[in-house]
């Protein structure tokens, strides 16, 4: 929420600045337009009565319409006949003009101009509204002089202003609502991973105290056992230095995965021979498979493999947990196959099992810390935590990891590193 008000708040911001930028040029536009469509039909009208010295009464009556004008004309001091025609209310409000122009501009329209041509363009309040006006005072050759007082009403450019004020209101408002529904969705989805991330480090440590607490209990049982019976401290002792050494594999895990990505930057890369390497980690684990009486066996490709770039202790101990949790499951007697395939620019090291192997279900959840599959509930060995970190090494690697039906039964893990070009 609170980043959502900041964003709307934000753009909200500039978006009412651009509307108030656009209204203010769009009323200066139509009030200029208005303003200089008055001032050049005064003059059309200074200009026709100049050069014929008359005027068609039904052009002038058009002209007024056309531009929502009163005009007074006088030669002489004497009204012409189509100033004679105008109403009360019209001529007080056209002497109003006159007064504002004497008063305000030094203009007498009543009266000759000293020399030449006189004018003046002015604002004035009136009959409770506002006008426009202008006067113009020309003197002819010998004694003729002219006068000619317009007048135009603001009403419309006020009505105008209005309504273009609503319309920008009734934009900025629907702007800032498409705005607050656009940041609150924004919002939502940026904030969705960081609420999953805390959800799931909640999660972690909720698990990581839970794991730790039973072998805890057992430690400090054993350990009141010793003190009490001192003849039995050795057997007590053996099952703290067990219990101690859970502990220690399992805070090695956490401290590995809390590490995340910073721990890339840990990673002791170097090239390695994959064929090579994978022989001798399957020699390395021979005595452990045999005394848990499964086999091992390496299948290698017939061409050669290229060089992958891996920190070869961790790369050591992704494949240790996948052998391992391999022969945890494999039926004794059975073989647990390890095998390396080249294609594509990458090298895949596979290690297939043929136990239960792993339902639907449990491979879209098997790599989650803490998870344990159906066929690992009650194993007090396992913490759930194994195939999270190979996934984390494998990350950490640029690698992928993941896991496969072995044909005619069981799993088989597959891990994918880029190789060295």
């Amino acid at each position: 929420m609170r980043i959502t008000l900041l964003a709307v708040l934000l753009t909200g911001v500039v978006l009412t600045g651009a509307l108030l930028f656009a209204f203010g040029v769009t009323c200066r536009q139509y009030t200029d337009s208005r303003r200089s469509a008055f001032e050049a039909a005064v003059t059309q009208l200074q200009y026709q009565w100049d050069r014929y010295d008359q005027l068609d009464g039904d052009w002038l009556a058009q002209l007024e319409a056309q531009n929502g004008m009163k005009v007074l004309l006088t030669e002489n001091g004497k009204s012409l006949l189509h100033s004679l025609r105008l109403s009360e209310e019209e001529r007080a409000l056209l002497e109003a003009a006159k007064q504002v122009a004497e008063e305000h501009h030094g203009l007498l329209a009543d009266a000759p101009p000293l020399a030449g041509s006189q004018s003046a363009g002015f604002t004035f309040s009136a009959q409770e509204s506002t006008w426009r006006g202008e006067v113009r005072l020309d003197r002819n050759k010998g004694s003729c002089w002219t006068s000619l007082v317009a007048v135009q009403n603001l009403a419309p450019e006020r009505a105008y202003i209005l309504r273009m004020a609503a319309l920008f209101a009734l934009v900025a408002t629907i702007g800032w609502i498409g705005l607050a529904l656009v940041c609150w969705f924004i919002a939502g989805r940026a904030v969705r991973p960081v609420a999953h991330a805390m959800d799931q480090q909640q999660q972690f440590l909720s698990a990581a105290g839970h794991e730790l607490r039973t072998p805890l209990a057992v430690i400090r049982a054993n350990a009141g056992a010793a003190t009490r019976q001192l003849q039995q401290a050795q057997r007590y002792l053996a099952v703290i230095d067990g219990e101690a050494q859970r502990m220690g594999a399992l805070v090695d895990e956490l401290l590995l995965l809390s590490a995340g990505a910073s721990a890339r930057t840990r990673l002791r890369r170097e090239n390695l021979a994959p064929d090579t390497f994978l022989l001798d980690f399957a020699e390395s684990m021979e005595p452990l498979a045999k005394k848990q009486k499964r086999r091992l066996a390496v299948s290698l490709p017939g061409n050669a493999v290229p060089q992958v770039e891996v920190d070869a202790y961790r790369l050591r101990q992704l494949l240790t947990i996948l052998v391992d949790n391999a022969l945890y499951f494999a039926p004794l007697d059975s073989e647990i196959e390890l095998s390396l395939v080249a294609k594509g620019g990458r090298v895949r090291f596979m290690v297939a099992d043929h136990g239960p192997g792993v339902t639907n279900a449990d491979k879209k959840r098997i790599f989650e810390r803490f998870y344990r599959g159906q066929n690992a509930e009650g194993n007090p060995r396992h913490y759930g935590l194994g195939l999270a970190v190979a996934a984390e090494l494998a990350a950490l690697h640029g690698g992928r990891l993941w896991v496969e039906d072995t044909p005619g039964g069981g799993a088989t893990f597959c891990l994918e590193l880029l190789a060295v070009r």
